[in-house]
């Protein structure tokens, strides 16, 4: 199965497990974790809510991007639409979400992560959002909620340079919010996740809502800004190229 859910007492975990290609995202992934939050929100003992993966070796790669290639500007549209309902439900829920990063978290990955209430990550986690290597910007609402977490300043350097930094440097700069040695990240995040399993979910909820909403996104970060100047870069002959040469370079 290409995700894994079990449940814990208060707390519900989501592992996805797609190691031989990262965890790259796929429909049917979105799909069955949108399912799964959906129906822990309706049960009242379901409070948290963690993400993680059964590879060490990374925690998610973004977009499958042998998928992508195929892509026309409708299917981009769909796409974009999708990913950013299935991401905007995550950070939206009553649940409190944890994402336990390990090994490469890059592009959507890091999106999915930065929709997560907390960030916890092994001290070996490489972070990036490399969209702009390929000619595209980070979709899913990914500026905008990078930028909710490290400020628009280093938000825009990170999107613009599409560079990789290290676990250290991500807790400096606020878009990590504990990080654990490689060797205890599993006991590190199983004893934070617990303690906020054991708090009430209804104060959980309020403290959740009243800190969400005082941050209002920019109206060029809503789903359709991003969907819309996806599906229009397909058309940029260097992003192309540059997709390309990313597929070439994974086959040789």
């Amino acid at each position: 199965m290409k995700v894994l859910f079990r449940r814990e007492g208060a707390a519900g975990y989501i592992q996805l497990n797609k190691p031989a290609k990262l965890n790259a995202l796929d429909e049917d992934v979105l799909n069955s974790m949108e399912r799964q939050i959906e129906s822990w929100e309706r049960e009242s003992e379901v409070s948290v809510v963690a993400l993680s993966s059964s590879s060490a070796k990374a925690f998610c790669v973004g977009a499958d991007l042998e998928v992508l290639a195929t892509f026309d500007e409708a299917a981009m549209r769909a796409w974009e639409m999708m990913g950013n309902r299935v991401l905007g439900r995550l950070q939206g829920s009553s649940l409190i979400s944890v994402a336990v990063l390990r090994g490469h978290v890059h592009g959507g990955g890091l999106t999915l992560a930065a929709a997560c209430d907390f960030r916890i990550a092994a001290s070996d986690a490489v972070l990036s959002q490399p969209e702009i290597g390929l000619g595209w910007i980070p979709g899913w609402g990914g500026v905008a909620r990078l930028a909710r977490l490290t400020g628009a300043a280093r938000a825009k350097e990170l999107c613009i340079t599409g560079r990789r930094i290290g676990a250290d440097e991500a807790l400096r700069i606020g878009l990590l919010d504990q990080v654990f040695p490689t060797d205890g990240i599993t006991a590190g995040a199983a004893g934070f996740i617990e303690s906020l399993a054991a708090k009430s979910r209804p104060a959980l909820e309020a403290i959740k809502r009243l800190a969400d909403g005082s941050f209002t996104p920019a109206p060029p970060a809503s789903a359709s800004y991003d969907a819309l100047v996806n599906a229009s870069l397909l058309r940029d002959p260097r992003g192309q190229a540059a997709i390309q040469a990313f597929l070439a370079r994974k086959k040789s």
